[in-house]
């Protein structure tokens, strides 16, 4: 089956720990311009934009884990939570200092103040960024696409803990170490490639997927082929089809040249 359609989470897939693209994507993606690329990520989609500049247009963009799809600076779909549910979430962490609420929206992501590192930490996956005395006024006056927590590498044990048994219309994925994302419980990456395809007229046994966390699984799953990186979460690997080499290793470059 002829491949139509990558799909790629970026950070410890597509991404090394160094948060550097493999050498060479940018002209495996301009040899094969009948394939669409797709960057599906936790991030916002302006941090995307930043890494892919030189072939911005040439991607097809899923960010927020799904709940917003982009292409040539057009939005195709966009799914934000209720600010009631975003206000529930919100006061199950607000009294442990060591949480900081992130809330991706349209535009920007906004967070309230915190120390530098953290600050510094947080941004690579924001490259807009506004830091705000009181992250309620904004719950209160702007639609949140994605209520992001970060925890250094805490997220499971001090963040997840806290979202049992929230409004059944939101979920929590847990999207790295330190890192819990709320989303609509209907908003995954695989749903937003489902969206993709439809669009396209691309069937889901002409895709191929890469991931390495939880927050890839549905991606994974609506991909014909599908590849959980060697460093991946080994709940993620079970699910997929095949074991890519580490992102250090250059793994997604490794397949495709094989199989594009």
């Amino acid at each position: 089956m002829k491949i139509k359609l990558v799909a790629f989470d970026m950070d410890g897939t597509a991404l090394n720990s160094k948060l550097e693209l493999p050498r060479g994507f940018f002209e495996l993606m301009e040899k094969h311009r009948d394939i669409k690329f797709v960057a599906a990520s936790g991030r916002q989609y302006y941090s995307l934009l930043n890494i892919f500049e030189p072939v911005r247009d040439k991607l097809t963009f899923i960010a927020e884990n799904g709940a917003i799809i982009m292409n040539k600076g057009k939005t195709l779909h966009i799914e934000p939570i209720k600010s009631v549910h975003a206000r529930e979430v919100f006061e199950r962490i607000r009294n442990n200092p060591e949480i900081y609420p992130v809330l991706g929206c349209e535009k920007t992501a906004y967070m309230g103040n915190a120390p530098d590192e953290v600050i510094e930490d947080i941004r690579p996956y924001n490259a807009r960024l506004e830091i705000v005395d009181n992250i309620e006024d904004v719950i209160n006056s702007e639609p949140v696409l994605k209520f992001a927590m970060y925890n250094y590498k805490q997220a499971r044990e001090n963040i997840m803990p806290r979202l049992n048994n929230i409004s059944s219309e939101i979920k929590a994925v847990l999207s790295a170490e330190s890192w819990v994302d709320v989303i609509n419980v209907s908003v995954n990456k695989g749903r937003a490639i489902k969206v993709i395809q439809d669009l396209y007229g691309i069937r889901k046994e002409e895709c191929v997927a890469f991931g390495d966390y939880m927050n890839d699984y549905e991606l994974l799953q609506n991909c014909g082929e599908s590849y959980a990186m060697e460093n991946a979460h080994e709940e993620l690997k079970k699910s997929a089809k095949y074991i890519a080499p580490s992102n250090d290793d250059e793994g997604i470059m490794q397949i495709l040249k094989k199989i594009l």
